[in-house]
């Protein structure tokens, strides 16, 4: 196996994995507005992580004491709110008055996900009114360090990350990620924010003038936070606070749930380590301060990734700083594990951020690919590279409850994992999408019992590379939007820039954007054996009428589309932007205004298509692109071109996947309609009635879900998966094979 996988990965936040997923679809491709104000992150040159949460614990002295020792000291800061945004702030400050220059910093050490957009950070305002102009350089849990500030009393805010702000930005994307270190700094009239990774190198992220921001010369300075939910607080953790000597807490506005403040002197253990077999690892540290105690007890905590509650091995007391070790036992093969060391000082406790490790499978070596699918078209037909990342000792991440937090705590996972079901069911998105941003995740429906999973109100989008999403239904639908509020999801992206990604054997249906998409700048991406149909047209786009399927995003290449049923929409099916380099093969486009719009600038290889049901006199392939077509077939009474004048016609395949072989136009119909889709041998009723429509020449665009029976509630069944120990892509791949004819 790797041994990277056996020590220590990365640092995660313990009990907020699921926050790592955690983007509000609130947010379409147009850069509408997210829930604070800020530009729809997808939009952004940076990725959405989550803060870490040490869990630090204990009996504290209070905002205007502090312990003694030789620990550093840590401030803990519970905050309500719905925000601190727009025209007036609810949540909590920890402050004190200073005029004239200031030169403030802090190490942001954790910050409970109560939402993506609960922030903390250093903050300067004018007074403690609510609507107080203030500058505040922030750290939100789903998005990294940024600056926002409120120009006036009573006015809106702004940001780094927003339209009106992200000029002034001086770093890319108006955020940094993996910069827990925040200054704030006044010289004269000018305002500084500056973000870091380890408190010496400083980077610039904005410099505001008396043109943005004017504050008195007497300011209140200090550390605020919001939980951005006005049921629960949220508890940010600071240490190393200088430049300001904070002497008072108080809430920011009447936040529904109040906030306090604490300090205490920490004992610190550093340096995790993890060494595992399969059923088990020595867990070690180093105990650098003892927090001004005559000894300390350290013990360690782990779990299993996914879970919530700790086991702990034995506790070492210690009487001086040094190295520390303890056994952790009856752990599971082919597991991500959790763990932390808990440093103990009489009725203190403070524990360490999260680490992660993982446990090898005990196998001998691997047992081959498996079979290919039951589809003539298997999705290592195309150019992605399918999954050669999963050996015998790729940790499994098991989903045992349909639900949002279940399903994105393991696609979370910092490292490579196979996502496996023990379950069926809808899971609830929560009008929210589901971002895979970290790499090599593999999504396998196929293991879940009858009926599978449906995920509904939001979708699914692969930031990570060479990912595998697999027999799996995705339908946004509305919501509960209306237009304006900024609801524009898609089912499935693989989003800008990414590259080996796979979408295989998937239903995406009624999307507000499009169904299922290959972004910007992308590379070698394959979607095949996929049923991508009623995308919802006069619903809550910007645009108004939208009923689009697909779309290639500007300078994709080597983008493989095979084996699809593209139906019952308007246009799209698919849309191959300008600079796009694709292969578009076998496809059944069925029930269309526009069919396929190839703009400048592109090349494509358009090889044995069927198309049926025109709703327009448009051509079926129409634009401006170079095209290399063959054995396209208009079916049924339709009687339109089949290529535009536009089209440059090319000679021979401009791109062709090796392993890929076209059959007959005659075979595409009959061939899709029986293998696309989600667990096409298992299909839901929505899917039944897709395909049952399409094969009678029934059914059409729509604009809501309601118009067809609305949301699913699928069966929750379980059943315990037997995994074997060798071949695990075998085995993953039998698993697809199971579910379709």
């Amino acid at each position: 196996m790797n041994p990277d996988r056996r020590t220590f990965i990365r640092t995660l936040g313990a009990g907020s994995i699921a926050g790592l997923a955690g983007c509000s679809a609130l947010s379409g491709g147009d850069g509408t507005a997210t829930p604070d104000g800020d530009a729809d992150p997808t939009d952004s040159e940076e990725t959405p992580t989550a803060t870490p949460d040490p869990e630090e614990t204990g009996t504290t002295a209070d905002a205007e004491g502090g312990g003694g020792g030789d620990g550093p000291t840590i401030i803990t800061m519970t905050a309500g709110g719905a925000d601190i945004w727009n025209s007036t702030d609810l949540g909590h400050i920890y402050y004190a008055e200073v005029s004239g220059d200031f030169d403030a910093r802090v190490e942001v050490r954790s910050l409970e996900n109560t939402n993506p957009h609960a922030k903390a950070g250093l903050m300067a305002r004018a007074s403690l009114d609510p609507t107080s102009r203030n500058v505040m350089v922030r750290n939100r849990a789903g998005y990294g360090t940024s600056t926002q500030w409120r120009p006036q009393d009573g006015a809106g805010s702004t940001s780094t990350t927003s339209e009106d702000g992200a000029p002034l930005s001086r770093v890319e994307g108006g955020m940094m990620e993996n910069a827990p270190w925040q200054r704030l700094e006044r010289v004269g009239d000018t305002i500084r924010a500056y973000g870091s990774e380890d408190g010496e190198d400083w980077r610039l992220m904005v410099e505001l003038t008396t043109d943005q921001i004017d504050l008195p010369d007497t300011v209140v300075l200090g550390l605020a936070a919001t939980s951005h939910d006005n049921a629960n607080a949220t508890t940010a953790k600071f240490r190393n606070l200088s430049g300001v000597e904070p002497t008072d807490n108080q809430d920011l506005g009447s936040p529904i749930v109040g906030g306090s403040v604490s300090v205490a002197q920490a004992a610190v253990v550093s340096d995790l380590a993890a060494d595992s077999s399969a059923d088990a690892a020595t867990l070690s540290g180093t105990l650098e301060s003892m927090g001004g105690a005559d000894s300390v007890d350290v013990r360690f905590e782990y779990r299993e990734a996914t879970t919530d509650e700790w086991s702990a091995t034995d506790a070492t007391t210690l009487s001086e700083p040094g190295s520390v070790e303890a056994e952790a036992g009856d752990l599971t093969p082919r597991r991500y594990y959790q763990f932390r060391a808990v440093a103990a000082t009489g009725d203190q406790e403070f524990s360490t951020v999260a680490n992660l490790f993982s446990t090898p499978s005990g196998s001998d070596g691997g047992s081959g690919e498996g079979p290919a699918s039951s589809s003539s078209f298997d999705p290592s037909d195309g150019f992605a590279d399918f999954a050669s990342w999963v050996d015998d000792d790729t940790p499994l991440v098991v989903v045992d409850e349909p639900t949002r937090e279940a399903l994105a705590a393991a696609t979370s996972i910092p490292g490579p994992r196979v996502v496996v079901f023990e379950t069926s069911g809808t899971i609830d998105l929560g009008a929210e999408d589901l971002n895979v941003r970290n790499d090599q995740c593999w999504i396998a429906g196929q293991t879940a019992p009858s009926p599978g999973v449906t995920l509904i109100r939001g979708g699914v989008w692969l930031y990570g590379n060479d990912c595998v999403v697999q027999h799996v239904r995705v339908r946004p639908g509305t919501a509960g939007m209306e237009r304006g509020d900024g609801w524009q999801p898609d089912a499935i992206e693989a989003a800008d820039d990414t590259t080996g990604n796979v979408i295989d054997h998937c239903t995406g249906t009624w999307s507000v954007d499009e169904n299922i998409n290959v972004g910007y700048d992308t590379s070698d991406s394959t979607v095949s054996n996929c049923l991508i149909a009623e995308p919802l047209n006069d619903a809550t786009h910007a645009k108004g009428e939208h009923g689009y399927n697909s779309i290639v995003g500007d300078r994709a290449k080597n983008v493989t589309a095979v084996g699809n049923v593209y139906a019952l929409g308007t246009d799209r099916n698919p849309r191959l932007k300008q600079g796009t380099e694709t292969v578009i093969v076998n496809n059944y486009i069925h029930h269309y205004h526009d069919g396929m719009w190839a703009d400048p600038e592109t090349s494509h290889a358009i090889v044995g298509n069927v198309f049926e049901d025109p709703q327009t006199d448009q051509p079926n392939l129409f634009g401006e692109g170079e095209v290399y077509a063959e054995d396209n077939v208009q079916a049924g009474d339709g009687d339109v071109p089949m290529i535009g004048e536009g089209i440059s016609q090319l000679d021979s395949r401009p791109h062709w996947p090796e392993a890929l072989t076209a059959v007959a136009s005659s075979a595409v119909a009959s061939h899709n309609l029986e293998n696309a889709g989600a667990r096409p041998a298992d299909r839901t009723e929505h899917d039944e009635r897709i395909v049952a429509n399409i094969r009678n020449g029934e059914g059409g665009v729509i604009d809501s879900q309601e118009a067809v029976g609305g949301y699913p509630e699928l069966e929750e069944n379980t059943h315990s998966l037997d995994v074997p120990t060798t071949g695990l892509k075998a085995w993953l791949r039998e698993q697809a094979l199971a579910v379709e004819p």
